[in-house]
């Protein structure tokens, strides 16, 4: 299934790799994965991270990121776990730079890119798609590049909490848990570790809850100077949907957040009787039907109207 993107690392050297603004596990995870492999093929592989969250620190690799692109030209890029090449974490003059892109996801995408494109909505992760190229690659998958994967499999399905663990992801996983990935040091860096920022966040997000259509509906908004009062950066302060998605009853959760930026960052959680990537794919974002997201357009107020009524007439 990716003879044709092998073809194009065969004839190319000079590769950057790049996921995603404000990168996830999953993001982080399948990008360096893929740079080492790269690497191991006699590459000259790059992953390219402006920022990313203190939390993701002691994975391999992360602190050889690049912050941008510095060639002129280049020949291959290859873009994961971003459904739009605008949210890539490079800007469009870096993007039109390259002379090939490879495009490997797992969302419901609207508009597709790249020269190659492997979409999957069925794989849990990009970092599911991640392991099954590399081993496309003929790559022999060593114990950094296994956690990493681990870690982004781990992350995208909510320690496996999500229905977007299936079979073929436990397999990938066990799979990775033979090449040492390390289960249980990933587990207590993300799940059992938390800075007393995002508890404070947690406990903003909840503070701030609305709920529409007798509890169906949860929406919080934390604006951003909200947000860095508390002291926390734009990658730190993801994570609140599931939160409000936890109270019994919620069929739609939404997390709206605002940025260093000036606009304002969508998730929404569904628990399974509302396709929310419909939603999220008509106001300009994308993802799957239990978790997508979007940035608003529009002010917030406004913004939340509409939404409250989508969701209405699809609850």
């Amino acid at each position: 299934m990716f003879k044709e993107a092998k073809e194009i690392i065969d004839k190319s050297n000079n590769i950057y790799i790049s996921a995603h603004v404000n990168p996830d596990g999953d993001a982080i995870g399948s990008t360096i994965a893929i740079c080492f492999a790269l690497k191991k093929l006699g590459k000259n592989a790059k992953v390219v991270m402006p920022s990313y969250s203190t939390v993701f620190e002691f994975l391999p690799g992360v602190s050889s990121c690049v912050k941008s692109i510095d060639d002129s030209e280049f020949d291959l890029l290859i873009a994961l776990d971003s459904s739009d090449n605008t949210r890539l974490a490079i800007t469009q003059d870096e993007y039109n730079r390259a002379k090939k892109v490879i495009m490997l996801d797992h969302h419901q995408i609207s508009s597709p890119y790249g020269d190659f494109r492997f979409i999957d909505d069925k794989k849990s992760s990009a970092s599911e798609i991640a392991y099954l190229f590399i081993k496309s690659l003929d790559v022999e998958i060593d114990k950094d590049m296994a956690t990493l994967l681990y870690t982004g499999i781990m992350t995208d399905t909510g320690s496996f909490n999500y229905s977007n663990a299936n079979s073929d992801t436990f397999r990938v996983v066990a799979e990775l848990l033979d090449y040492g990935a390390e289960a249980v040091k990933v587990c207590k860096k993300l799940n059992d570790t938390m800075k007393e920022s995002k508890l404070k966040l947690i406990a903003k997000t909840i503070d701030n809850m609305e709920v529409f259509y007798n509890g169906k509906m949860r929406y919080s908004f934390v604006p951003y100077d909200e947000i860095r009062s508390l002291g926390i950066d734009d990658e730190d302060a993801e994570g609140m949907t599931n939160y409000l998605r936890a109270v019994e009853g919620t069929e739609v959760a939404v997390y709206v957040r605002g940025k260093s930026d000036g606009t304002n960052k969508v998730s929404m959680r569904s628990g399974g009787n509302v396709d929310i990537s419909k939603i999220a794919i008509e106001f300009g974002g994308g993802g799957h039907p239990r978790a997508a997201g979007y940035n608003m357009r529009e002010d917030e107020e406004t913004e939340k109207q509409k939404l409250i009524k989508v969701v209405g007439e699809m609850l």
